[in-house]
């Protein structure tokens, strides 16, 4: 058991040296510019994954959708998007949902569906298939929402997304070099140094320059025109044309030294009347970025280095951790180890079992180690506790599962913890790779789910006796199997039973004080200890659950099999608590609501009852029979 524990410490002492290593130091680029959304502090690269997976359903473009054959990453699609947003807008990245297999949608917007099996389109494309069925937009406004079919939804959801790509596509459009000045007398009274390309800012920059030119013009009739001047004209006309653009407000990347800390777009900086100096600065070095064709990351430092005028305004060393966050990505990491864990545990059962159960461990151990580090990560990036979300707690829950599990089996040696670990870390992170793909799981919480200590105890508590709980009746399912494949009379049940029974108790000592942590944190955020919310009455059901099962077996009215029967449903219970609740969307707790969970929901209660009752009837059936034949034999005897 000794070199079992220090085979995973040496692994567990390797990462967190890495984590904390200077690999995380690493050159600054685009990726790593800040930009505030939704309130959010977050590199360029994070906001670039999001919306490239909001928009294409993947965090990267596919080389067949590529000039160069190659997979595209998100920044790098977010930065040519920017700079040349009507090449950009031409490529086909909008992603149409086709899961009912009903061409619908796409017959609905003109879209061919039969020659687009990829059923990926370009903002162009639905732009005219929209333009073309003004009638459809139209009638949906007129309808209410609540009465929109699964069709409707999904072309009002498509349209949103549009009107979010064009004004992503053309925030920086005032920082892009596309007014030509060749014009000698122009160029000498801008004072450039020849002819070139500028942008719409430069001329907001310089607006004590162009002013005077501007008036000239105006006050000269037309005909009377000079060279000079009707190239001015021809820059105003462009002028205005950019200017078209304004509401493109959506990238917020100049910081403010305002109360609220509210960042402004390039578009509202263009209309700030008395901008800071370091404003003007970071506006100006931005728009050379833009007007260079390789980034240069000297420039990018100059950047920040203007950006640290702006008093507590980034904290650089959490925007440099995202960044690489982003790119090692744990979590997916720690999938694939569980997996080959478990492919090496099926293997241990047929060949060698001593020697694959130890790869089979090795492998769930370093998973375990990138699992916990990616949660440890998040914790520094977002400096609260790693369960403050819907998807966090998801998280959290599989680590405490496979955390029992692990050392379960360094204790035991019998494939059975693992088996457990593997199952639930494997379910539960598919689980979480759904909602990781609604967008940022990084995201700003509400003020008393953000700054309370008591909250983070209780959350912290009440979630680690989820996922203790949910081992207790994984290790139930176990026992049915096992009782119904061996018998009820295996030697082996008997030390699945005490294993079941223990996890038990420590569940309901998590989940007991959790509760009454939640019940002081109401006390104090809303002046009640109890308020018989859903998540409140879910809680005390997991509670109650466990004290009914123990109770029936103090009182001797259960058995080993019956025991294990009512903790294998503990499951439904504290899915119920967990997700179900959520469905009421009422409550004090209903901040951890999802979408299209009811479906999956129902799905997983209807199985667990039939596997449940299933096994548990026919274990009683084979025991029987077992029972008369005995009897018979018995009598025959006699």
């Amino acid at each position: 058991m000794i070199k079992n524990f220090q085979f995973i410490l040496f692994y567990f002492a390797i990462s967190i040296s890495f984590l904390f290593s200077n690999w995380f130091n690493s050159d600054v680029g685009m990726s790593h510019i800040p930009i505030q959304e939704a309130g959010r502090i977050k590199p360029m690269d994070t906001y670039a994954r999001n919306q490239l997976l909001l928009f294409y359903g993947k965090e990267y473009i596919d080389s067949d959708n590529s000039e160069d054959g190659k997979k595209t990453q998100a920044i790098d699609w977010l930065i040519s998007l920017l700079k040349n947003p009507h090449e950009e807008l031409g490529r086909e990245i909008f992603y149409i949902s086709n899961w009912s297999n009903s061409p619908e949608v796409e017959t609905s917007l003109g879209l061919d569906s039969l020659k687009r099996k990829s059923h990926r389109y370009s903002f162009y494309e639905i732009i005219e298939g929209f333009n073309k069925n003004r009638e459809l937009l139209d009638g949906l406004r007129s309808k209410p929402q609540s009465s929109y079919s699964n069709v409707e939804k999904q072309i009002v959801d498509i349209y949103s997304k549009v009107v979010l790509l064009d004004e992503i596509a053309h925030s920086f459009k005032c920082l892009n070099p596309e007014i030509s000045i060749d014009n000698k007398e122009v160029i000498k009274s801008l004072r450039l140094n020849g002819p070139s390309k500028v942008s719409y800012s430069f001329f907001i920059n310089n607006i004590y320059l162009f002013s005077p030119l501007m008036a000239e013009l105006l006050e000269t009739p037309p005909d009377d025109w000079s060279e000079k001047q009707k190239d001015l004209n021809r820059i105003a006309v462009e002028l205005h044309a950019i200017a078209q653009f304004q509401y493109a407000k959506a990238i917020k990347i100049i910081p403010t030294n305002n109360f609220n800390n509210e960042w402004l777009s390039p578009w509202e900086f263009m209309e700030v009347d008395n901008p800071l100096v370091s404003q003007t600065e970071l506006i100006v070095q931005l728009d050379k970025i833009l007007n260079i064709d390789l980034i240069d990351n000297q420039e990018i430092s100059e950047y920040f280095g203007i950006l640290a005028k702006f008093s507590n305004a980034v904290n650089y060393s959490i925007i440099n951790r995202e960044v690489q966050n982003n790119y090692f990505q744990f979590f997916f990491k720690s999938l694939l180890f569980y997996l080959f864990a478990f492919i090496i545990l099926g293997i241990s059962w047929l060949l060698k079992p001593n020697l694959f159960r130890k790869i089979s461990l090795g492998l769930i151990s370093i998973g375990f180690v990138l699992h916990i580090l990616g949660i440890i990560n998040r914790m520094i990036i977002m400096q609260r506790p790693p369960v403050s979300t819907l998807y966090e707690s998801i998280l959290f829950v599989g680590f405490v599962l496979v955390l029992v599990s692990i050392i379960y089996e360094i204790i035991r040696k019998d494939t059975l913890g693992l088996f457990v670990g593997l199952v639930g870390g494997i379910m539960l992170h598919f689980v979480g790779l759904k909602y990781a793909a609604d967008g940022d799981t990084l995201g700003m919480l509400v003020a008393v789910l953000n700054s309370n200590f008591w909250l983070s105890i209780h959350v912290t508590t009440i979630t680690f006796g989820y996922g203790v709980s949910l081992v207790s009746g994984l290790m139930g399912h176990v026992y049915l199997i096992r009782a119904f494949w061996c018998g009820s009379k295996d030697k082996h049940l008997k030390i699945i039973y005490n294993n079941v029974y223990g996890l038990t108790l420590i569940a309901l000592f998590f989940t007991l004080f959790g509760t009454i942590l939640g019940g002081i944190w109401a006390d104090q955020s809303w002046g009640r200890f109890w308020g018989w919310d859903p998540k409140e009455n879910g809680a005390l059901l997991i509670v109650m659950w466990h004290l009914m099962v123990l109770h029936l077996r103090i009182s001797g009215w259960s058995k080993p099999l019956e025991f294990s029967f009512f903790a294998s449903l503990v499951n439904i219970i504290v899915v119920l608590a967990w997700f179900g609740v959520n469905l009421l969307s009422v409550g004090l707790h209903s901040y951890g609501f999802t979408d299209n969970v009811a479906l999956n929901l129902f799905i997983f209660i209807g199985f667990e009852l039939l596997f449940c009752i299933g096994f548990y009837i026919a274990i009683k059936s084979i025991d029987k029979k077992i029972i008369q034949s005995e009897d018979l034999s018995m009598n025959s005897s006699k």
